[in-house]
């Protein structure tokens, strides 16, 4: 009788657990690396939709790009960036040019100038300028204001602000007096490629 299954109830529920192992098998072989392989595609789908937006939308914001590329571009060349001049002296008195011009507008008195060496700044030369000028606060906060957002920009270094003595017997406001660096860059001369 060993060779003989079970029957009656014992032999019903011997079958039901079989047939459940065989499912839950078939499961873990099949029907669970699907799940895991329907789930991994829904999120590369998911993901492939994300960046599909997000590239609509740059390639929505295009055409106003290109006209902002445009647009920049024609106000870049209308404003100068670097000091005109061959040299470094005519770069230097046209920075100084500059300079007593925002001086005058500003109602500061420019009271000595010194040109400092040039220098060599990568693709250009730093013009410099050392000026003792004087006037009231106000004038000086004027200047560099103007010398901030100045064209062709200037950088303004070493500034020292100290007041003025005035003569009791005049009747003019006391001001102050600054003592302040200004840089200007010009385009460095290209070498002569003709030279051996």
């Amino acid at each position: 009788m060993s060779g003989t299954l079970p029957t009656g109830w014992r032999g019903r529920l011997l079958a039901a657990l079989v047939l459940l192992l065989v499912l839950a098998a078939a499961y873990v072989a099949v029907v669970a690396p699907l799940r895991g392989f329907y789930a991994e595609r829904e999120l590369r789908i998911a993901n492939r939709r994300a960046l599909l937006e997000r590239l609509d939308s740059v390639a929505a914001e295009l055409p106003g790009l290109h006209a902002r590329v445009v647009k920049l571009r024609r106000t870049g060349d209308k404003q100068r960036l670097t000091l005109d001049g061959a040299s470094d002296a005519i770069a230097s008195a046209a920075l100084q040019g500059h300079v007593e011009q925002y001086a005058a507008h500003a109602g500061v008195t420019v009271g000595s100038t010194e040109i400092l060496p040039a220098e060599a700044a990568g693709a250009y030369r730093r013009i410099g300028l050392r000026l003792v000028v004087s006037g009231p606060y106000e004038s000086l906060i004027k200047l560099l204001s103007e010398l901030e957002t100045a064209t062709p920009p200037m950088i303004v270094g070493d500034l020292r602000i100290g007041s003025t003595r005035w003569r009791q017997d005049t009747h003019k406001e006391a001001g102050l007096a600054s003592r302040l660096e200004i840089y200007g860059f010009r385009a460095a001369d290209k070498p002569d490629s003709a030279k051996p």
